[in-house]
């Protein structure tokens, strides 16, 4: 091997392992960089030992396991799904809270027992202005908590058309990085950092949609939705909207930007935005509180009217309406009761036209009977009284909310558990790369050397020719 040779070795190791220093130092300062993936060199020998054998940096490998980054998004589609249907769920939960008194249950027994203190004084105006009272309460407990749900079905709905436009902002990211890396990959340069940074947007992607993905030959991204059809292409995108259906009282359908007649809703089916149209439209979430609740009202209106029209008022008159949903109405239906429910505007404005009397006589008969009703078994299907009814109803919202905790801290555990797994393979440990920059100056040292001997050499050979 002639000096030059010699020299030319020492440079190329000098080059290479300096590299291999910058790389090790961009590791460490990078430690605490969410979503980094570090990165390592892979030296390779170049030339031969006839015309002088070097070192060299064949490629910075970035250290990532493709199957479990699929892993850790299919999990965020189970996590961002529970988050959002959780969330949903202490909302309602909160509507119907008796911890704090006030409740539907506390109401519903102050009505009862005010129709019981007035069967022992019937003619008393303390008792009848203490039942108009709370039934007034009652009435409005109703309807604030169907304001409150129908408030929450809104929440659900606004949030949707945020989360659409999150994802369509998420899926441009995907394709402009497409875009860069397919053109770093024809040899202008180094791509691992801008994977990195599409591994998080399709990890964020992920929480709110659940998609299938494929890498093609040039290292663009291609998305998927469960059904085939395409989201991001390349460096081009088919974007999400939403259109208002009037048919489900005006709430947003998900669709493609350039196509609103294919609704996306049921083709959707994890992640957030899946969680959030389930609570708002799944008829076991808060349509189902919703017709429970105005089941209870309706049933409390026509039982108390249906009683009370059999009594007598103060003026010997048969007892009209005590509830009613609106000037003039006789009979509750079952999607406005809880929405619309009031008492009487008759009575409300003159609580002697309460018919506390059996009879003609001014009896308590008719106000005992009204307080008995609160035993009947009247609802589902003449099995459950109404106290038992709403009981067993809020034990349902409790017992929802419950699962999605229990299946939220599933999740999260999984998902920790590969975050920590994917550390382990990817993420920088401070040890490791303090070994590697010690074997790296070594190796850049021992270069320093070769270079020295090398200029040595070649002095004492021209030394020797003069």
């Amino acid at each position: 091997m002639s000096s030059i040779s010699l020299l030319n070795t020492a440079r190329d190791g000098l080059l290479s392992h300096r590299a291999a220093i910058n790389l090790t130092g961009s590791n460490i300062t990078n430690v605490h960089t969410p979503g980094y993936t570090r990165q390592l060199p892979v030296f390779s020998s170049r030339g031969s030992i006839d015309v002088g054998a070097s070192v060299g940096i064949e490629k910075i490998e970035r250290v990532y396991d493709q199957f479990l980054g699929v892993q850790i998004n299919d999990k965020m589609h189970d996590l961002g799904y529970s988050e959002a249907k959780k969330g949903m769920l202490e909302k309602v939960e909160i509507i119907f809270n008796e911890s704090n008194g006030g409740g539907i249950n506390e109401l519903l027994n102050k009505f009862w027992s005010s129709w019981e203190d007035l069967s022992a004084n019937s003619t008393g105006q303390v008792e009848r202005e203490a039942l108009v009272s709370a039934s007034q309460n009652l009435a409005s407990i109703f309807r604030s908590s169907h304001e409150e749900l129908v408030s929450v079905q809104n929440d659900a709905n606004t949030e949707i058309a945020g989360l659409v436009h999150q994802a369509n902002g998420y899926m441009s990211d995907i394709a402009d990085l497409n875009n860069e890396i397919a053109a770093i990959k024809t040899g202008k340069g180094d791509a691992n950092d801008l994977r990195d940074k599409r591994t998080e947007a399709l990890k964020g992607l992920a929480e709110i949609l659940d998609f299938q993905h494929l890498e093609d030959s040039n290292g663009s991204v291609n998305v998927f939705l469960p059904n085939g059809m395409p989201l991001v292409m390349g460096d081009r995108t088919c974007e999400l909207d939403v259109e208002v259906d009037p048919a489900n009282s005006s709430f947003y359908d998900v669709v493609f930007q350039d196509d609103h007649s294919t609704v996306l809703n049921d083709t959707i089916t994890k992640g957030k935005l899946a969680g959030f149209l389930e609570i708002r439209d799944d008829d076991d979430k808060i349509a189902n509180y919703l017709d429970k609740l105005n089941s209870l009202a309706k049933s409390i209106i026509d039982e108390v009217n249906k009683q009370h029209r059999l009594g007598y008022d103060m003026g010997h008159n048969l007892g009209g309406n005590f509830f009613e949903l609106e000037i003039g109405a006789t009979e509750a239906t079952l999607e406005t009761a809880a929405e619309n429910m009031r008492v009487s505007t008759d009575i409300a404005g003159d609580v002697n036209k309460i018919a506390a009397s059996e009879t003609v006589n001014g009896d308590g008969g008719n106000a005992e009977a009204m307080g008995a009703i609160k035993d009947k078994l009247v609802m589902n299907d003449d099995t459950s009284t109404f106290n038992s009814y709403y009981a067993s109803f809020v034990g349902k919202v409790g017992q929802d909310l419950a699962d999605e905790e229990r299946g939220l801290d599933h999740h999260t555990n999984l998902m920790n558990q590969l975050i920590n797994k994917r550390e382990g393979i990817s993420g920088v440990s401070i040890d490791e790369e303090m070994t590697n920059l010690m074997r790296y100056q070594l190796g850049y040292n021992s270069a320093a050397k070769l270079c020295n001997v090398a200029d040595e050499l070649i002095d004492t050979l021209l030394n020797l020719m003069r």
